[in-house]
């Protein structure tokens, strides 16, 4: 593996991840409120317009498709072969973005969003212990660690290996 790179594309990647939800977020605060932890999906539910959640999902999808085309094409370009090496490439990359979500969204924005999202000011689950327990910590230590950061890896290799 080409760890420098791999770091390198991790942390660019995260950086463009987080960017454009937090963009994301500016244009379409309640669309975002149907991935927030129950006490403030339920109070900020009678505000949400589908459309918006619809716009939003347009914006997060393609984002998704483009980190897995770019790490493969990166990895690729950086001459790393094999499925095993392509798969712990993908992996490692998509825990550094892990890691920058649970840093940047889940740590430092819950507070500074709270203003924004219609129906929720009383909300309990704004406080970031609330948002850590709730949601942040099982999400990224178990959702994202056995989950998304395999299937990642698994994308990667699977487009590397076709790219030869």
């Amino acid at each position: 593996m080409n760890w420098p790179r791999t770091i390198l594309d991790g942390i660019a990647m995260a950086l463009l991840f987080n960017a454009v939800v937090g963009v994301g977020f500016l244009l379409y605060p309640q669309a975002y409120s149907t991935m927030f932890p129950k006490e403030i999906k339920e109070a900020a539910a009678p505000f949400v317009d589908r459309k918006d959640v619809r716009k939003m999902k347009l914006i997060l999808y393609p984002l998704y498709l483009l980190l897995f085309i770019y790490w493969a094409v990166s990895a690729h370009f950086a001459e790393i072969q094999g499925f095993w090496t392509l798969f712990w490439t993908g992996y490692v990359e998509m825990t550094i973005v892990s890691i920058s979500d649970f840093l940047i969204l889940d740590c430092w924005l819950p507070p500074k969003a709270k203003p924004y999202v219609k129906g929720t000011e009383d909300c309990n689950a704004w406080e970031v212990k609330e948002w850590l327990i709730k949601l942040a910590i099982p999400e990224h230590a178990l959702g994202w660690t056995f989950l998304v950061c395999p299937i990642a890896g698994l994308i990667v290799a699977g487009i590397g290996t076709l790219l030869g």
